[in-house]
């Protein structure tokens, strides 16, 4: 076979000159053929025989912005979760980004089904990926009346328009039978770096894709509504925070940010809160607890507010709750416009939620019932400690200044 006619030219030779004796050169145009692969891309009717080639030339991911914005989507008024992509070809997760924890973690096809908590999830499959790389070190985390366990690995995560190389994660292989019940099928720390371990929101820093080190959280507080609110990666939204009128005068200025400072030193965003107080403004009377002031952290993945088991005890009291089943406590639905306030005082400042803010309403059919948000705990370690999670999340925006330790919150828009 000819040489050239593997390459996608064609040669057409004009001889005008053969016939004229004064003509000394010939001219050769030369045209390029479309390759076979361009061909592919521009044939007619292929999408109709279920022939994509579009994935070929697909443009490279290329994400110069120096802040991310993800959606967070809502399931059962219990969990807050947003879309990642991990590995080559690209497997989609629904993970909930949480304060209270630094590893992120997936639950990996190794999972036996014998496991129920893992039944009915999306799970990570490596010998899909070819960014895949093994790290194999094995993992446990200890949390008290269960444990998960796992081993490391390493991939490539996209989360909302942000590509992270050579993430570590685990892949997590047992995990608690409840976990059947959750929507999401892995979580996204973030914590702060204490050790070795980066991260993701550091990893975000290290490849310079976020130039600003913090990120906000929105949770929306309309519970009818699937979107559960937005995590913004490197900066503040404005539109989030509330707006107060300026007295005497015809516009709006945005409500003032209070930062505390966090002790990063055990990876949570843990901050000191002066004081809660039950106001029972009926009878003009007040009942605080976290007397003289407590420990307090964030959790972005639950809708509850867990405290002291005496304190919730009380309050539930104060409030007509009665006990219910796993751990939740019954308000009657028609006294919830009528329960009191309750103050969280953050830096002498009260952070005020009113009855509907701390009831959730929930229907099983025709049947309507509402559940206090508070919730107590049992474990001895955590009796000056308290969990503030979606109840209080929704109403109070909140900003996580990584370079400055330090945690803010203001009333939401």
């Amino acid at each position: 076979m000819w040489t050239f006619l593997i390459f996608p030219l064609y040669l057409i030779i004009n001889i005008h000159g053969l016939e004229d004796a004064e003509s000394n050169h010939i001219t050769i145009p030369i045209m390029r053929k479309k390759t076979p692969r361009e061909q592919l891309f521009i044939a007619p009717n292929l999408k109709l025989y279920g022939i994509d080639f579009g994935w070929l030339h697909k443009p490279p991911h290329n994400h110069t912005s120096t802040n991310d914005s993800i959606a967070l989507f809502r399931y059962l008024d219990s969990e807050f979760y947003g879309k990642v992509q991990i590995g080559q070809k690209a497997q989609t997760f629904n993970m909930v980004f949480d304060t209270a924890w630094r590893t992120s973690w997936v639950i990996s096809n190794d999972c036996p089904f014998t496991t129920v908590g893992c039944l009915g999830h999306n799970k990570y499959d490596h010998t899909t990926s070819f960014t895949y790389r093994p790290n194999g070190t094995n993992f446990l985390a200890n949390e008290g009346p269960y444990n998960l366990t796992g081993y490391y690995s390493n991939d490539t995560f996209l989360i909302g328009h942000t590509r992270i190389n050579g993430q570590l994660f685990v892949e997590m292989t047992s995990v608690p039978a409840d976990y059947a019940l959750y929507k999401s099928d892995g979580v996204m720390g973030l914590g702060f770096k204490v050790d070795s371990y980066d991260p993701f929101f550091y990893s975000m820093l290290k490849n310079k894709s976020i130039e600003k080190p913090l990120f906000s959280v929105y949770l929306n507080r309309d519970r009818q509504s699937n979107r559960g609110g937005n995590l913004m990666l490197g900066f503040i939204d404005k539109k989030h925070i509330h707006q107060k009128q300026v007295p005497g005068q015809n516009h709006s200025i945005p409500e003032q940010i209070t930062y505390l400072p966090v002790d990063p030193s055990n990876g949570y965003w843990q901050f000191k809160m002066d004081r809660i107080v039950v106001n029972k403004t009926n009878k003009n009377e007040t009942y605080p607890y976290c007397v003289g002031g407590c420990d307090a952290i964030v959790d972005t993945t639950t809708s509850i507010i867990i405290g002291p088991m005496n304190d919730i005890r009380a309050i539930h009291k104060l409030i007509g709750a009665t006990s219910a089943i796993l751990g939740r406590s019954r308000v009657k639905c028609d006294t919830v416009n009528k329960l009191p306030p309750i103050d969280f005082m953050l830096a002498g400042k009260n952070f005020t939620l009113k009855g509907p803010q701390y009831v959730q309403k929930m229907s099983m059919g025709p049947i309507q019932f509402c559940v206090s948000a508070f919730m107590g705990s049992a474990d001895p370690n955590e009796q000056k400690m308290w969990v503030l999670g979606a109840s209080f999340l929704s109403h109070f925006y909140s900003i996580y200044d990584v370079a400055n330790k330090r945690i803010g919150f203001v009333l939401a828009a």
